[in-house]
């Protein structure tokens, strides 16, 4: 079997002030997401990863960098880089902006994927670019443990495709800053949802909050 460990970025300050970052604004991780980052590590560095890949964007080496001290090598490619958002990235949210962006959000969960702000990917164009990448995976790895660092848009357009729910329900594969998902291949290529958005490394987490079997409906 092969596990594919999905894994959300740490916290920036982007995320902190509701600004959204896309694939254009390269931020580094705040201080609390260095520490989320460092929960991470040591709540699963006892596991052993054939590879790790990273996007190109650093807040992502940023998260994966206590890894280093494994002697773990990164692989970077643009198929995990953050799905672009155009005019919207870096600015200071006002409410006709937010309208716009969840209006957006909105006609993509019924099935309008080919919508999009000024300036952005489509999610069928932000998949395309992620698809080779993981159509290959299975045959570069039959087995074995991966760990992939993305974003939280990229990611759910990645798994509502890459597990066949369609591009209307991404927003069912939620992704808190750190949080872990994990998809295990079969070796008959059937893929298992085993458990997404795991974040109870982070010790501020209410223990209420976790649910490591959650699979969306």
């Amino acid at each position: 079997m092969l596990d594919l460990y999905f894994l959300r970025h740490g916290e920036t300050d982007y995320n902190r002030q509701g600004i959204v970052q896309g694939s254009g604004v390269d931020s580094d991780l705040n201080e609390n997401g260095r520490k989320q980052a460092q929960h991470f590590f040591d709540a699963y560095k006892h596991m052993k990863f054939d590879r790790i890949y990273a996007s190109r964007l650093k807040r992502t080496h940023q998260t994966l960098a206590p890894w280093k001290s494994l002697g773990y090598e990164f692989h970077t490619t643009e198929a995990l880089n953050e799905f672009s958002w155009g005019v919207h990235e870096g600015l200071k949210p006002t409410p006709e902006q937010r309208a716009h962006f969840f209006e957006t959000i909105g006609k993509w969960k019924t099935g309008e994927v080919d919508v999009t702000v000024e300036g952005a990917e489509t999610p069928r164009i932000a998949w395309d670019r992620a698809k080779s990448f993981f159509d290959e995976l299975p045959k570069i790895h039959d087995k074995g443990q991966i760990l992939l660092c993305s974003h939280g848009r990229q990611l759910r357009i990645i798994l509502s495709q890459f597990l066949a729910y369609g591009f209307e329900r991404m927003e069912e594969f939620p992704h808190k800053n750190t949080a872990l998902t994990l998809v295990r291949i079969h070796p008959d290529m059937r893929k298992e949802l085993v458990f997404q958005d795991k974040y109870n490394h982070l010790p501020e987490t209410p223990l209420k909050s976790i649910s490591a079997s959650h699979k969306p409906s």
